[in-house]
């Protein structure tokens, strides 16, 4: 059979009837197979015989062109002999490659390289699957459906004719499909929407004698719907009597009235339960009969029970009131009378005549900012979107002060409508409760000492001022104050002092912030400022420079005049973070550096002080495995008698060789060591090496030699009560306390805590001597230096380095000297460098020398054969 040429596909109705069905497979293919064409006759001539085929094909061409369905024929070989536009348009296949005449298989086979059934087929229904995938060899499924890659559901359906050969029509049933979908979602819907809202809903046909219920009467009466059968008799048995005679009297009004009706009525469910429903529905009427009854059904048994349970409450709650001393109101909803009970006149001081007995009585002496929301959540409630009135307000009392009361209240009767009647409820005089909680809050958000807001509440105030940052494009500063010295002055002059110095720098600092500004106290002598709405630097550096000139004025505490000064570190959003703790760690590297440079200025921060700050981390870090692993070691300074020039003294000098680093200086990893507290447990470490050295050169040096030890004020304050006391420790090597010297620092002179005092003295009486280190650069007085038993006071290098003859420096030695030998202590110079330097301490009486003049810090075996070189003519004990 010739092949006939694919036309334009024009627009058609989808496949199927005028319902949506799909297309049935009754179509008639007889000319398809051979067959004459009806009528045709063999007396006809071989003209009439052509021309009536060319009308025959000239009309199937035309069907074909114009069908919404694909078409699809195959010869006995399984060739592809016939097809239409919309075959090619539904399979998006190339009119080319049909032209082609592909059997069956290669046309499979195309399509599954091409991905249109999907993987393994399983875009193609479950019965085709196997004749897909086996190139269709098998016998083909009559009919299946395939979705296509594009999402579309294609019908295929095939017929074999009488000569091998084969029809094969495809249909686009997408719509059906989906109509199909959505009547099952809608059916879903109703069935969930009815579950939820206890509905269902039945049909009374009396002249059948028929009943119809939908699911939702089977769930409410507690039956399933394949093991009950409804009927008109049958139901009679789900209503009590006096329940069957309502539905009478008011089944028999609505045939003066035909209409609806609306009832609620008790019913017994198939398992003998007693529920509540409201029936609301119609009956239709002829000749005075009823001839059906239909009616929408819902379970409203909770809400009875919840409006017994609110009856009961509502009686119990009046009975409360009647007892209670608040003060009472009863109002009328519709006129706006109200009842107040004497109890409530005598709360605000009135007399029955002196306020009319009307809701806006009160309303007219409730505070102005107040009654908004009054009004608000008194009409919710009268709405019925609250389950009881609730709120708090102030109310103008006879002598025009204001009193804040919680009112509470309840409808307790409303019309058919729903429509509120009648409410009551108590007036409760919480004034004291508010003034606690607004001392509570105060108390939570503002420093009690200063008034400053505290930290949670500059962390609010910053939040805020980030978020108008963000929305304006300003700038913001950050800036962490620390009070210079604070310390010495609070452990100086006691407590109160210190707390009228913080109230007197609070003053300061305020005087020195515009009103845009905030200042925060952040803890002890610490405060942070947030400077808004910045335009350039300048500006921050004006505020600051007048805040540290400011705080370093004398402060009057009790007729004495005390110094500080204040350390910044300064930070800038959003051009070093944006973020809030990232600001806060920002300022304190930068407050941090402030104080490292020398305090009493202000520094901004820079990215290469958060390296230092990861740095500091980082040693941190590597400390706490340095012991472990043995990288510190013990050095040792010898310590010179400047009179005789003999080496009986030795300082013992930690040192920290890092494996990646390199030596660390002490003054990089000992602060990190007090601050984070490893300096207790590396303190410990270097007193037991500096133990057992100073016995083995007890023996083999001198039986009187020295060592000594620092410890750090955090090793005071932490006391490892698992650890033996030193004295102990020194007994057990066999020796007295006089074999170690404990370096202390004059801040630690000047502790209040009881506890680290006592250790102080508990030196001395193990016989373990004390020395004064870094003498004259701290607070101490005399009366601290009469009140321990201080053995030796070391004189600070500063004063040392610059020291020459009738210079300053010499007259502060020779004056530190006399005291010290005055007070019965011995004095040890730090940092002797030069000749010069020992011979004019040696003339004014130090007894004394420590520095590189003599040797810097050595190994134990160094400093053993330096001693013995000094030390001429005296004998070493041996071992």
């Amino acid at each position: 059979m010739a092949k006939l040429p694919v036309l334009p596909q024009t627009p058609s109705a989808p496949p199927g009837d005028s319902h949506g069905h799909p297309a049935r497979d009754d179509s008639d293919w007889s000319t398809l197979e051979g067959r004459a064409p009806t009528g045709l006759h063999a007396t006809f001539s071989v003209d009439e015989l052509e021309k009536q085929l060319l009308e025959q094909t000239g009309l199937l061409h035309t069907t074909l062109s114009n069908i919404s369905q694909g078409i699809l024929v195959f010869d006995a070989e399984r060739r592809v002999i016939l097809y239409n536009a919309q075959a090619c348009h539904l399979l998006d296949l190339p009119p080319a490659f049909l032209a082609t005449k592909p059997t069956l298989s290669i046309l499979l086979q195309f399509q599954l390289q091409r991905g249109d059934f999907g993987p393994e087929a399983a875009l193609v229904g479950q019965s085709a699957r196997e004749y897909i995938l086996g190139g269709g060899h098998l016998h083909p499924p009559r009919r299946f459906l395939r979705t296509t890659p594009a999402g579309r559901t294609l019908e295929v359906r095939t017929r074999m004719m009488s000569t091998g050969g084969m029809v094969r029509t495809i249909a686009d049933i997408t719509r059906y499909v989906q109509a199909q979908a959505d009547r099952q979602h809608l059916e879903r819907l109703s069935s969930e929407m009815q579950a939820t809202a206890q509905v269902g809903a039945w049909d009374m046909d009396f002249a059948n004698d028929t009943v119809t219920w939908t699911e939702g009467i089977y769930r409410i009466l507690e039956l399933s719907t394949t093991d009950y059968v409804p009927s008109l008799e049958a139901m009679r048995c789900f209503f009590p009597p006096q329940s069957l005679e309502r539905i009478a009297i008011a089944c028999d009004d609505t045939q003066l009235q035909p209409g609806s009706f609306d009832l609620e009525l008790e019913m017994v469910t198939a398992k003998g339960n007693t529920i509540w429903v409201h029936m609301v529905g119609s009956t239709q009427w002829r000749f005075s009969l009823p001839m059906r009854r239909t009616a929408i059904v819902q379970d409203i048994t909770e809400r009875k029970r919840s409006e017994a349970t609110w009856r009961e409450d509502i009686a119990r709650w009046k009975l409360a009131l009647e007892s209670t001393g608040d003060g009472m109101w009863d109002l009328d909803v519709r006129t706006g009378q109200e009842y107040f009970s004497p109890n409530l006149l005598r709360m605000y001081g009135f007399v029955e005549k002196d306020i009319d007995q009307s809701i806006h009585a009160l309303d007219a002496r409730t505070h102005p900012d107040d009654v908004p929301r009054m009004m608000r959540d008194r009409q919710a409630h009268l709405d019925g979107r609250t389950p009881v009135y609730r709120n708090e307000h102030r109310v103008r009392c006879k002598s025009g002060s204001w009193k804040w009361v919680l009112s509470r209240g309840m409808v307790i009767s409303r019309d058919e409508l729903g429509r509120p009647l009648r409410m009551i409820g108590t007036h409760t005089d919480i004034t004291e409760h508010k003034a606690a909680e607004a001392q509570i809050w105060q108390q939570a958000n503002f420093d009690t000492l200063t008034g400053l807001p505290n930290r949670r509440m500059l962390r609010s105030r910053l939040e805020q001022e980030l978020k108008k940052c963000r929305r304006d494009g300003h700038k913001l500063t950050v800036a962490f104050v620390d009070l210079d010295h604070f310390k010495e002055v609070n452990d100086t002059l006691g407590h109160h002092h210190g707390d009228a110095l913080l109230i007197q720098a609070t003053q300061r600092i305020l005087g020195c912030l515009r009103e845009v500004d905030t200042v925060a106290r952040m803890g002890g002598d610490e405060f942070t400022l947030l400077l808004t709405e910045i335009v350039d630097t300048r500006h921050i550096e004006t505020i600051l420079a007048k805040l540290l000139c400011t705080l370093g004025e004398a402060f009057l505490l009790d007729q004495q005049q005390v110094y500080v000064s204040a350390s910044v570190g300064v930070t800038i959003y959003p051009d070093d973070a944006t973020a809030i703790e990232d600001l806060f760690r920002n300022a304190d590297q930068a407050l941090y550096a402030a104080k490292d440079a020398g305090r009493n200025r202000f520094c901004y921060f820079t990215p290469e002080l958060q390296h230092a700050a990861q740095r500091r981390v980082r040693l941190t870090n590597d400390l706490r495995a340095a012991l472990a692993v043995e990288q510190f070691q013990v050095v040792y300074q010898p310590i010179v008698e400047l009179a005789t020039g003999h080496i009986h003294k030795a300082e013992a000098l930690l040192r920290w060789e890092h494996p990646q680093r390199g030596s660390v200086s002490p003054g990089e990893f000992i602060p990190i060591a007090e601050s984070s507290g490893l300096i207790v447990e590396i303190g410990e470490w270097v007193f037991q090496r500096a133990l057992e050295q100073v016995c083995r050169w007890r023996q083999r040096l001198h039986p009187q030699f020295q060592v000594s030890v620092n410890k750090s004020p955090v090793q005071f304050e932490k006391v490892d009560l698992a650890r033996s006391r030193w004295i102990d420790q020194i007994r057990q090597h066999g020796q007295e306390g006089n074999c170690l010297v404990v370096e202390i620092t004059e801040g630690l002179l000047l502790s209040h805590s009881d506890e680290v005092i006592e250790q102080i003295l508990a030196l001395s009486d193990d016989g373990i001597q004390v020395s004064l280190d870094d003498f004259g650069t701290g607070y101490s007085s005399l009366a601290y230096l009469q009140k321990f038993d201080i053995d030796y006071i070391k004189i600070d290098q500063s004063f040392v380095r610059q020291l020459v003859g009738e210079s300053t420096d010499l007259a502060l030695c020779q004056a530190i000297i006399a005291m010290a030998h005055a007070l019965n202590m011995q004095v040890i110079a730090e940092g002797v460098e030069t000749a010069q330097q020992r011979d004019l301490l040696a003339a004014a009486g130090c007894d004394y020398g420590q520095g590189y003049l003599f040797s810097r810090p050595v190994r134990s075996e160094e400093l053993e054969a330096l001693v013995l070189r000094t030390n001429r003519g005296v004998t070493p004990m041996r071992v």
